[in-house]
């Protein structure tokens, strides 16, 4: 009697266990939830735009800043003296423009003298013709004012020829300033970008400077995380990605901040997972021997923007969060997807 109860109870207990399993798998498993999931920002990394040494850092290292705000200073003198160097070039190039358009009014007026003198020296000659054929003058003196005309209409070509060439000179001046004031326009802008500002709202991290180091555009010398909008990198199975789509509420707790709950919204589904390897000594695609009794899910990223981020509570980008999505996971097809197929 005594065995029979004691059976009893074991096969109670086994029963028990294994229904409180399958409870507590379906109550995680009602909905799309992971564990694999981390908070991030827009990061950036911070670098000097210009190259140079530096000279001054306005921030500290973790220190909150705002857009616009200075975080270190390049050497400024070289890129100064660059701009006044051009500004001295402008100048010199616009006295030029002005000396070239005053030789051209001076060659207008010198044309208008000379187109006088070819009237005057058409109508001597015309009328030195016309007497000739009365015989009333000299054919010498005809052909000396027909001359007189050539050489007239000659000069007038002439001066004609050299304002249109000094006209080209001052297109070719004008181009010269034009190309001038872009570089000095540039010149402005590098020597504004010596002081490197923040981009955004955010924090300064990573910063190891130190005043005198030398750097080029494209060195990274510290980190900056954007303070605008703080999202959630979840990373679901792919027997629950069917079920998440772009626009869907989702609930998240972090590690950081145990029983706080914020509430978020999905704004993207990864289209990919690289799981492609290969061999760097025969260039052979590697493939992996997995274990023939657990055969792990892949996981596909899912981004989701965290709506109501707490100014008290403040967020860090990489910290741990658990997320779950609102909305139904089909619990029994994914139990039985997981207990017979799991090989």
């Amino acid at each position: 009697m005594m065995g029979a109860i004691l059976r009893r109870w074991r096969e109670l207990v086994i029963f028990g266990t294994v229904a409180a399993g399958i409870i507590y798998w379906f109550s995680w498993h009602w909905k799309p939830f992971t564990q694999n999931a981390f908070v991030f920002a827009d990061t950036r990394p911070v670098s000097p735009p210009v190259a140079g040494f530096i000279t001054e850092i306005h921030v500290r290292n973790n220190q909150f800043v705002r857009k616009g705000d200075p975080l270190f200073t390049v050497f400024r003198e070289p890129y100064r003296l660059d701009r006044a160097a051009l500004e001295n070039e402008v100048r010199a190039k616009q006295a030029e423009l002005l000396a070239l358009q005053a030789e051209i009014r001076s060659l207008d007026a010198e044309i208008r003298r000379c187109r006088a003198e070819l009237a005057n020296d058409r109508y001597l000659s015309d009328r030195a013709k016309k007497m000739y054929g009365a015989e009333a003058v000299s054919q010498a003196y005809a052909e000396e004012r027909l001359r007189a005309r050539e050489a007239s209409e000659a000069k007038v070509d002439a001066v004609r020829h050299r304002t249109d060439a000094l006209k080209y000179r001052c297109r070719q001046t004008e181009a010269q300033i034009a190309a001038l004031q872009h570089r000095l326009e540039l010149s402005g802008i590098l020597l504004e970008l010596t002081v490197v500002r923040a981009m955004a709202d955010g924090w300064v991290t990573n910063l190891t400077l130190t005043p005198g180091g030398c750097y080029k555009p494209g060195d990274v010398l510290c980190g900056f995380i954007a303070s605008g909008s703080w999202r959630v990198q979840a990373n679901f199975k792919e027997s629950e990605l069917s079920e998440i789509a772009e626009g869907m509420s989702a609930k998240i707790w972090l590690r950081q901040y145990p029983g706080k709950l914020y509430r978020g919204v999905v704004e993207s589904t990864g289209w990919g997972a690289e799981r492609r390897t290969m061999s760097r000594e025969t260039g052979l695609p590697a493939v992996r021997r997995e274990n023939e009794w657990f055969l792990l899910p892949q996981r596909f990223p899912v981004q989701i923007r965290i709506l109501n981020p707490d100014q008290g509570c403040q967020l860090h980008h990489g910290a741990s969060a658990y997320v779950e999505i609102d909305t139904p996971a089909r619990p029994v097809r994914q139990f039985f997807w997981e207990l017979f197929l799991w090989h």
